[in-house]
């Protein structure tokens, strides 16, 4: 089992998407160091802090005049198959999906992060407040492989899930 995307949740889970400090993604080629740039962004050692003065609606955390950005095609895809297996998802809410089933859905979501991570190229700003969201995606598959009766972390998942369309013009995405 890959332990990286264990690793991001743990360091970005609490990290607000767009307060998060900024850097030159470049510098770690292609994604390929999350687990530590997971850590550097949790523990506030970039020294580059990008703070907005911009006001949240209440309860989102992104300004109330946030221009959303445009997604590349491997996120936009990366997304739809977080969509697919959460509009599934809703059924464990409801009590209608097995442990097994909650615990499979839990797995999809986390390869589609994986997927998201080697393939998608952002520019700074919008790949910091991403990597927010996934944290938050990440923290609810763990806790749905660790007991999948539980159906408790499913809203948080879909609240971020709605926060990556308040975030990111993608058409398929929910928007504001």
């Amino acid at each position: 089992m890959n332990a990286l995307p264990v690793l991001l949740a743990m360091s970005l889970a609490a990290a607000p998407a767009l307060a998060a400090p900024q850097h030159d993604h470049r510098a770690h080629a292609g994604h390929g160091d999350h687990a530590a740039h997971a850590a550097q962004t949790a523990h506030g050692t970039h020294a580059d802090h990008a703070h907005h003065g911009h006001h949240a609606p209440a309860g989102s955390g992104i300004p109330a005049d946030h221009v959303r950005w445009t997604p590349d095609a491997p996120l936009m895809q990366g997304m739809a198959r977080v969509r697919a297996a959460m509009e599934t998802l809703a059924h464990h809410e409801m009590g209608h999906l097995a442990p097994e089933q909650a615990r499979a859905l839990a797995v999809e979501i986390d390869g589609a992060i994986e997927y998201m991570f080697a393939n998608c190229r952002l520019d700074p700003e919008p790949d910091v407040a991403l990597h927010g969201v996934l944290a938050r995606l990440m923290a609810g598959t763990r806790a749905l492989r660790e007991d999948p009766a539980d159906a408790t972390p499913v809203a948080g998942m879909r609240e971020a899930v709605a926060d990556y369309g308040r975030l990111f013009d993608d058409p398929a995405g929910t928007g504001r």
